[in-house]
């Protein structure tokens, strides 16, 4: 920024803080005067210092990002889905810690040395004593969502820029951190960030309900909603509920919208039959029963809601005498050819759990369900699982590709057609694909490629359960449940004309998203599991070493599942001695481009052949430690031996070991290290 620009802007700053705005200089906004005047007169920063943004070295970071594991696990997959709604237009990504520092980062990659010098990058730290006013500083202060937009900055070297930022706070009320989105270029009005702002508060509140609900994953919880319509798929309050029907928690809109009930007392603490004009008991009653959405009031302004109460994973139960630690949960890979059931597909991604839970309980009753995802993302089979997982599973499971079958022979192939209907027809006729699952399920992939001229005859054998074949008079009566799955958007086709609206509402009874691979957060597990069932299919067993399985768990996967089959299948079938390493793994996946830069794996193979069998087993290890094994005591001697089991069990495999022992991969290499636990290729 030129000389006078940065007086221009430093006059300006000492001009509102003092009261002596220019008439003609545009009104700031009062959370920004209240910062100017912190960095002022609190922090006494001088807005003119060229000073470049503090950025932390990659082991100073560590110790920042180490303890709040748990919320960059699940905060990184809004992370990343709020980049890819705004990397186009410029902006990058930074999610920050409760300190302003940068824990996550997504930015165009063309851009890097940019996005380093101003200071929007991994490890920044953007706290408001040394930046002064800025997005994310002011932010955490003033603890609300904003914008601070180019000459709102208090330094002068950070004019240029706009950043859009909000807190996102834990069940407890502290800040947990802060999710931003931030551009070097940017229309002169403030007015163009308005969007932005808005994904950012939306990603942040995306943030807070899945943090709540893992937190509270072994608790009922109270889903609530305003509006009936968006009750099935949005919650605007979500209420933890004990096994004694009294509040644990509820997140900051709940305690929001539902302070008049509490008289400023807090929800915490209360019986769910004090807030809402319904009891704990007929609350679980009602649920059991039924999954359709639930209206209640509450007791004392009356405010109608919209309600669904999700299941907790496991009740607790309370010991009668000692805690045992619970045991790993153990998930049974299905055999080649075993059908998979919605259980193993959900995996432990949370979000597809939640569905789920939903699935089993709708899958009986008269209601068809849609399905939407990425193509890859496995519907048909959650579909069949659906099926084999109802009452309907001894009956047919019957698959109609809409996209795959030509525009021609479509309506014969669903309506099926009576002896001599056309030129070519079987001499005894046909029983359609509707006729063929009645009792059982119809399975229609790709509903939205269905032809328009098809869609009310469709819509009329729902309507009125029975079904006429080509050439026939008499309509046959048809008992069936229906299940769609389409990757296209229904509801933009239904707006241009391209579906019919009246067989969208009969199809989409209730519709459940299935998560792309990028955005399940049990990627490494799920990645394990296709490995299994591939290599039982006639493959030879073989593991991922760390570095690859981190290639293939950073990977967009655009293909998702079957991608990602087909790249384990090559991975098989190249790799040596049964360890996968990154030279093993498709070009598109690595990126590489030069054979001879992907030879040498990143990690050295450890050798299975090499490793002794544990059971006599003596660990020279532990000879080589005497000295540190004297200083543990008995709980760290015995949780260094579970970990040496573990790696054993897994031959050194830590990205499996660690789901044995229940802690994350950074928590395993830190303990190892303080164990001095040395893999055997690099001793």
């Amino acid at each position: 920024m030129p000389d006078r620009a940065i007086n221009r802007h430093v006059q300006r700053i000492f001009s509102c803080v003092s009261g002596n705005r220019d008439k003609d200089d545009p009104a700031v906004e009062i959370p920004i005067v209240t910062s100017w005047e912190r960095s002022l007169q609190h922090y006494g920063i001088d807005p003119s210092e060229p000073n470049p943004v503090r950025v932390l070295t990659e082991g100073e970071l560590k110790g920042y990002t180490q303890p709040i594991e748990r919320f960059l696990r699940i905060a990184k997959v809004a992370v990343h889905h709020l980049h890819r709604q705004v990397s186009g237009l410029g902006y990058s990504t930074l999610l920050c810690d409760a300190n302003g520092v940068t824990v996550d980062w997504r930015g165009d990659e063309r851009y890097i040395r940019q996005w380093k010098d101003t200071g929007l990058f991994l490890g920044a730290v953007w706290d408001e004593q040394r930046e002064g006013t800025c997005g994310v500083g002011t932010a955490m202060i003033e603890q609300v969502a904003l914008t601070v937009h180019k000459g709102e900055h208090f330094r002068a070297k950070n004019a240029n820029l706009t950043c859009s930022c909000a807190p996102i706070v834990s069940p407890s009320g502290k800040t947990m951190g802060l999710i931003d989105v931030s551009a070097f270029h940017s229309p002169d009005s403030k007015e163009s960030q308005h969007l932005a702002l808005q994904l950012v508060i939306q990603s942040a509140r995306m943030i807070e309900s899945a943090y709540f609900l893992s937190q509270f994953e072994d608790q009922w919880v109270l889903r609530l909603s305003f509006e009936r319509e968006l009750a099935e798929v949005s919650s605007e309050c979500l209420i933890a509920i004990g096994g004694d029907g009294k509040i644990l928690a509820a997140d900051r809109v709940a305690c929001r919208s539902l302070a008049g009930e509490t008289g400023g007392g807090g929800l915490a603490g209360r019986l769910i039959g004090e807030v809402f004009d319904i009891d704990f008991e007929k609350l679980l009653d009602i649920f059991s029963r039924s999954s359709m959405v639930l209206p209640i009031r509450t007791q004392k302004m009356g405010l109608r809601m919209f309600g669904s109460l999700r299941c907790p994973q496991a009740i607790s139960v309370k010991p009668v005498a000692a805690v045992e630690a619970p045991a790993p949960r153990k998930r049974k890979v299905p055999a080649p050819g075993e059908a998979l059931t919605l259980d193993y597909l959900a995996g432990e991604d949370h979000k597809l759990l939640e569905s789920v839970e939903r699935i089993k309980r709708v899958m009986n009753k008269p209601i068809p369900i849609l399905l939407n995802g990425e193509t890859g993302t496995g519907k048909e089979m959650f579909a069949q699982a659906i099926h084999n997982a109802s009452r309907r599973a001894d009956r047919p499971f019957v698959a109609v590709n809409c996209a795959a079958i030509p525009e021609s022979l479509i309506e014969s192939e669903l309506f099926g057609y009576k002896e001599g209907a056309f030129t070519g027809a079987r001499s005894k006729g046909m029983r359609g694909k509707i006729l063929q699952s009645d009792g059982g399920t119809l399975f229609l992939d790709e509903i939205g490629d269905m032809p328009a001229s098809l869609q009310p005859r469709l819509l009329r054998v729902l309507a009125e359960r029975e079904v006429t074949p080509l050439g026939g008079e008499t309509p046959i009566p048809v008992d069936l449940h229906v299940i769609c799955a389409t990757h296209r958007n229904i509801l933009d086709m239904v707006a241009s004309g391209d579906f019919r609206e009246d067989l969208y509402y009969r199809l989409n009874g209730v519709s459940f998203e299935l998560p792309s691979l990028r955005e399940r957060s049990d990627i490494e597990r799920l990645i394990d599991d296709v490995l299994t069932i591939e290599a039982g299919s006639g493959n030879e067993q073989a593991v991922i070493d760390d570095e690859a399985m981190r290639v293939l768990a950073d990977f967009s996967w655009p293909g998702n599942i079957r991608q990602l089959r087909n790249a384990l299948r090559y991975a098989l079938a190249v790799c040596d001695k049964g360890i996968i390493t990154c030279a093993d793994l498709p070009v598109d996946v690595t990126g590489a481009t030069d054979p001879a830069a992907r030879a040498k794996p990143a990690i050295p193979r450890p050798a299975p052949a090499a490793l002794p069998d544990r059971s006599c087993e003596v660990d020279d290890e532990d000879d080589d430690n005497d000295g540190i094994l004297a200083e543990l005591n008995a709980m760290e001697q015995a949780e260094r031996q579970v970990i040496l089991d573990a790696l054993h069990k897994h031959k050194w495999q830590v990205s499996r070991a660690v789901r044995d022992v229940g802690i994350s991969r950074a928590t395993m290499y830190r303990k190892m290290e303080k164990y001095a636990i040395v893999p055997p290729n690099k001793r």
